[in-house]
């Protein structure tokens, strides 16, 4: 029998593939599609009960679209979990993570961008240099681009 010489580079590539140190993301890691949001709704300063907060994503890779919703309490405030999935074929395919990211706000019949983003990651945190996904939205702001942190919305993290 005839062995191929470039079998053994191949299934040494492959483990190194599978199986990666250091600093590199194994295969079974949580990919992070929307990290954990915080925040508080303002009308003038004043905190807002009732407004209703809409999440919204788009993964690119598998075309996955998903929407939750909430409403503020008497403190104005909202949370979402992170949003969360596992993909092997994502993790060992080399491709640029495209993840579109939408809050959108609605109170007495208007709607505000609270966060317009595209995330181009996996990591918690992921979408602003590693900080927490912590809001303050005040209805009365116009939504402004953030040339800092490359996202748009009237929404602004503490």
């Amino acid at each position: 029998m005839i062995v191929n010489r470039k079998l053994p580079i191949f299934v040494g590539l492959l483990l190194a593939c599978l199986f990666p140190q250091g600093n590199a993301m194994p295969l079974s890691n949580v990919l992070y599609l929307f990290s954990e949001v915080q925040g508080s709704v303002l009308l003038d300063g004043e905190p807002v009960e009732g407004v209703d907060i809409e999440q919204e994503y788009h993964w690119h890779w598998s075309n996955e679209r998903q929407t939750h919703s909430v409403k503020t309490d008497a403190q104005g405030r909202f949370q979402f979990r992170a949003v969360t999935t596992t993909s092997w074929l994502a993790r060992f395919m080399p491709h640029e993570p495209v993840i579109g990211q939408r809050i959108t706000l609605r109170y007495q019949g208007n709607e505000h961008k609270g966060w317009v983003f595209t995330k181009h990651n996996y990591s918690n945190h992921g979408e602003v240099h590693g900080r927490p996904l912590n809001f303050v939205c005040e209805l009365t702001a116009k939504p402004v681009a953030n040339p800092e942190t490359e996202t748009f919305g009237i929404c602004v993290l503490r």
